[in-house]
């Protein structure tokens, strides 16, 4: 009898211990100002741009609902500044303007954010490359005058590579009659990856009417992130790249239309080195093969979110084919339908 009287006071203090709780649960954390920052300044551009807008959230609605607020995405107001160092010591601070990306011929893509203005904080001034015995590194810091937040983060700017094939300074063009082409550069201090692009242009036009024509832009990416020796530079990276991948890209990118004729007109080939922070980002955000599908979070932004990397982008405008390409375009298996001429 005092066991069953025990048991009924038990489930009696149970019961009005879970009817005495909150039932509400709370999924949103206590409200953080936090910058979103991104941007990697590039030694050999005039002008460098970083992308600051604002992480935010509510208790009440789903952040969805604020996705096209002004307010939600930009911050009112910011002192933006880049401290240089050389060698490990201070040198100099540069403040960075608040310009409208807009105005200036870098739309923002419309979409589910705010995108009637696409505010940018624009360094005019140049950033060095890092050389052999002299280190460069650039300190961000990002304040709020208003609230006193501050955010910062720092890197080690990326120094030149010398390009040394298939094209240098002196000339050269790309030898497509070989089985491989020769990429080969002497590798920039601090960088991690190199990543060799081809930008071509073909002109395309109908047959039966000449005059409607077209230029074209295509890209064949001849080296995907190689990964440097050292962070040291001034090692010898060598890449020996089939050149049966310019004929299976063309295939790919072409579509056969017997009613249309092209012409190769030129090329650029851009040789992008890239700092290690830009390199970790890339690994950890590309597309996962795997099940689990989640990624984790990579950040170099001290009290913010996002990153700030360098790169050193080394680039050959304007470059014409060798006079052999057309013919071997006209006999290669995969491209001989494409309609190439004289």
């Amino acid at each position: 009898m005092q066991k069953t009287i025990r048991n009924i006071v038990l489930i009696f203090v149970i019961t009005t211990f879970f009817w005495g709780c909150d039932n509400e649960v709370d999924i949103a954390a206590d409200w953080k100002e936090i910058a979103v920052i991104y941007g990697a300044i590039n030694p050999n551009q005039a002008k460098n741009y970083i992308r600051i807008q604002r992480a935010y959230l509510d208790e009440d609605q789903a952040a969805v609902a604020f996705s096209n607020s002004l307010d939600s995405v930009y911050f009112d107001s910011l002192d933006v500044s880049l401290e240089e160092l050389v060698n490990g010591s201070y040198s100099q601070t540069f403040f960075l303007k608040k310009i409208n990306g807009n105005d200036m011929g870098m739309e923002k893509d419309s979409g589910l954010f705010y995108s009637e203005d696409n505010f940018l904080y624009e360094l005019s001034d140049p950033v060095k490359p890092s050389m052999f015995a002299t280190d460069y590194q650039y300190r961000l810091v990002v304040r709020n005058p208003k609230t006193g937040y501050e955010c910062r983060a720092m890197i080690s700017s990326v120094g030149q590579a010398e390009i040394k094939g298939p094209v240098s300074n002196s000339g050269g063009t790309i030898y497509f009659s070989n089985e491989s082409i020769p990429v080969t550069f002497q590798e920039g201090k601090h960088a991690r990856a190199y990543k060799v692009e081809m930008d071509f242009r073909v002109t395309e036009y109908q047959k039966d009417d000449p005059s409607q024509e077209q230029i074209v832009n295509y890209k064949w990416v001849l080296v995907n992130l190689g990964k440097t020796q050292t962070l040291r530079g001034f090692e010898l990276g060598r890449y020996l790249v089939a050149s049966s991948g310019f004929f299976t890209n063309l295939a790919s990118l072409m579509p056969q239309n017997t009613n249309i004729e092209r012409k190769l007109v030129d090329f650029d080939l851009t040789f992008y080195g890239i700092s290690d922070d830009f390199n970790t980002y890339l690994s950890v955000n590309k597309p996962s093969i795997g099940i689990v599908q989640k990624k984790p979070e990579y950040t170099n932004i001290v009290n913010g979110i996002g990153l700030f990397a360098s790169r050193n982008i080394a680039s050959f405008k304007n470059l014409s084919f060798h006079p052999s390409t057309l013919g071997l375009i006209q006999t290669n298996e995969k491209t001989k339908d494409l309609g190439f001429v004289q």
